[in-house]
């Protein structure tokens, strides 16, 4: 680029003007306040970048760490589900083995119970036959014992 360009005061005498001489100072302070500036405006991205940087680390190891957490915790809640399946396996189990002593022992009590019916049948019944025949033998006794009275007596 042309230097007249970037300076379009460069090769005034500066001793010939003093309004030129203020205008050259501005334009320096002017210069060194754009570097200043840009300086700044760089110092102040490059810091942005960082902040951002950070930020972004820090959400991705917070986002890994809730990961981990969501996982373990997964495992814990399926090992948990395993658990109470197992649980609920083990005390179905153990609440039909008991029916089913409950059901064997139900079963033997109706047997001693019949059983306990049949002895008690046949024991009235031979109560019943004693009977019968203890009134067989009083009738024949009495039948007997009327035929001596009528006999006796003259009948």
């Amino acid at each position: 680029m042309d230097k007249a360009l970037l300076n379009p005061l460069q090769g005034l005498e500066a001793d010939e003007n003093p309004a030129l001489l203020l205008a050259q100072r501005e334009l320096r302070q002017l210069r060194d306040t754009i570097q200043a500036l840009r300086t700044e405006l760089e110092r102040v991205q490059a810091s942005r970048d960082e902040a951002v940087q950070a930020a972004v680390t820090t959400a991705q190891d917070e986002a890994r760490q809730l990961r981990t957490t969501a996982a373990s915790l997964r495992d814990e809640l399926q090992a948990l589900g395993i658990t109470k399946a197992e649980a609920v396996q083990a005390a179905v189990a153990a609440g039909h083995d008991e029916a089913r002593q409950l059901h064997g022992t139900i079963q033997l009590l109706r047997d001693e119970l019949e059983r306990l019916r049949q002895e008690n049948a046949d024991q009235l019944e031979k109560q019943s036959r004693a009977q019968q025949d203890e009134l067989r033998q009083l009738r024949g006794t009495v039948a007997g014992l009327r035929e001596q009275l009528e006999k006796f007596h003259g009948r």
